[in-house]
This record gives C-alpha cells, sequence and structure tokens, in this order.
C-alpha cells in the first residue's frame, strides 16, 4: 500500500458484520439476507490489520445482532487490543449488567436502533414483541454507569416519519443522534413488497422538525450509498454502490484499495468523523 497520498482524506471507520443472525425480524433490514455463517475472532486478524495501516480508528460490530455472535466477547478484546475505538450497534435486546462489567473500558460506544416512538409501531416493524423502547432507556442507562458513550439510530419509515422523536431521545440522553431515511437494496431487502420507504418530501419534513436536536446528524439514501466501508460474517467487502448490495472478496481489497468502491467524498460529506475518541461526561 502507498504511504504517499493524502492521508488527511482516508476513511477512519469500517463496520465489521460479524454475524448474520437477529433476534429480530424488522421489514426493512438491508442485513437481513446475510449468510448464516461466521468467522472466528482470529480470522479476522488479517483484516483488522489492513484496516489499521490504512487510518482506520474505529470498528463497528454489527450484525444482524452482534450480541448473538457466539464469539463477541474474544471479538472485542481483539479489536481493543489492535488498539481500535470500538462500537456495537445493537437493538439491546441482550445487552446485560454483567456484559456491559466484561466490556467496561472495552467498548467505547453502543449504537441502539429504533424506527418509531410507539412500542404498536415497532412490534408491526418486527423490532421484537413490546418493550423494545423502554428497554433502549434502560440499555443506555446502563452503558453510561459502564462508561460508554451512547448513539440512537433512528431509521425514519413509513410508519413514524409524522411523529416526534424529541421525548425518547430526550430519555435516551444520547451523545449522538443518526437519522437514516430507510433505505432498498437490490439482493438485500427487495425480496418482499416495500412498506416501510418515505418520500424525499417526508424525510425532509423529518428532518426540518428535529434538526434542532443536540449531536443529531441526518442520512439521505444517496449519502448512505457507496460510504460506508463494511465486510460481511464472512469477510468479504460488502458494498452498496448503484443501490445494490455486492460481496467482494478481501484479497481484491488489499490488492485495489477500498477507494475502488466506496467514495471518500461521500463519507466525510455524511459527517461519518465525529469525535468518538474521548469521553466527555
Amino acid at each position: 500500500m502507498s504511504t504517499e497520498c493524502d492521508t488527511t482524506r482516508r476513511f477512519r471507520s469500517a463496520n465489521i458484520h460479524v454475524y448474520g443472525r437477529c433476534n429480530y425480524c424488522c421489514e426493512h433490514c438491508f442485513d437481513r439476507c446475510l449468510t448464516r455463517s461466521y468467522m472466528r475472532p482470529a480470522d479476522w486478524a488479517d483484516i483488522l490489520s489492513f484496516l489499521r495501516e490504512y487510518g482506520v480508528e474505529k470498528i463497528n460490530l454489527a450484525g444482524g445482532e452482534p450480541m448473538m455472535y457466539p464469539f463477541l466477547d474474544q471479538m472485542c478484546y481483539l479489536v481493543k487490543g489492535m488498539g481500535f475505538k470500538l462500537s456495537i450497534i445493537s437493538n439491546g435486546s441482550l445487552m446485560t449488567e454483567g456484559w456491559m462489567e466484561r466490556m467496561e473500558g472495552v467498548v467505547d460506544w453502543i449504537g441502539l436502533s429504533v424506527d418509531s416512538v410507539d412500542e404498536e409501531d415497532e412490534v408491526l416493524i418486527g423490532r421484537g414483541a413490546g418493550g423494545h423502547l423502554e428497554n433502549v432507556v434502560r440499555v443506555a442507562d446502563m452503558a453510561r454507569r459502564h462508561g460508554i458513550r451512547v448513539k440512537l439510530n433512528i431509521t425514519v419509515v413509513r410508519r413514524s416519519w409524522m411523529k416526534d422523536f424529541g421525548p425518547l431521545i430526550e430519555r435516551v440522553g444520547p451523545d449522538r443522534v443518526k437519522c437514516l431515511r430507510a433505505l432498498t437494496l437490490r439482493n438485500a431487502n427487495d425480496d418482499v413488497p416495500d412498506t416501510w420507504s418515505v418520500t424525499d418530501e417526508q424525510f425532509k419534513d423529518f428532518r426540518r422538525r428535529h434538526e434542532g436536536v443536540p449531536g443529531i446528524v441526518f442520512e439521505d439514501n444517496d449519502d448512505m450509498v457507496s460510504s460506508y466501508v463494511m465486510f460481511d460474517p464472512l469477510g468479504r467487502w460488502m458494498v452498496n454502490s448503484g443501490y445494490e448490495k455486492r460481496f467482494i472478496s478481501f484479497e481484491v481489497v488489499r490488492r485495489e484499495g477500498l477507494d475502488r468502491e466506496v467514495d471518500v467524498e461521500r463519507y466525510f460529506g455524511r459527517n461519518a468523523v465525529y469525535d468518538w475518541r474521548s469521553w466527555h461526561p
């Protein structure tokens, strides 16, 4: 890899989808078709070393539901031991006080996902059988007790784009709020009728009503495509350029670089880099 290129405009974070299974069945999820196979932590070492050499600072462990990955603790220790900041993207339903205690000083961020401010909506969407929102509030409080920062990921969907998320955000008290417009990708979540997507005007209206929330960022569909560095549970490069999910071998990444399929300007344009380095209580 050349060391002469501009290191200030490199990708600083990457998503590793360690496991394709999930205990929820969200209708809009574009990762629900991921393989149910997985690799052990040691098998990720080459990819993590490549990302570290490239300049990536933060690893987001995602799924499916990463808490179902059989080797999550070991993976967390590996990632942290290699010098990365570590984030877990989760629905929070399987997080316990005991797990938080083990991960204190290891996990830096937890991203918790919601789609609505009403439990009835969440059940219809497939996010559990009830009690999801209350659990998100509980897990956020638990994380802070263990020195872990909290991010709230809101997927803006047809059932809830018109609702006020302000009171829920205040209850969760996150350090960062990311609002993503539900995204449809070929070979990912286009296998069932589209019941979740919102129009341009609906997403703009949602943004207008929430843009005063501290620490909030918004990602429209065009912001998301070709702007994420992602790997699937088998270590394949997972790209979404052209609104289509495709998988490319890691050897291609190592040989041709991340810029082949991911646009660094789009990456920075969606506020992907923020203050994840330090904890401000």
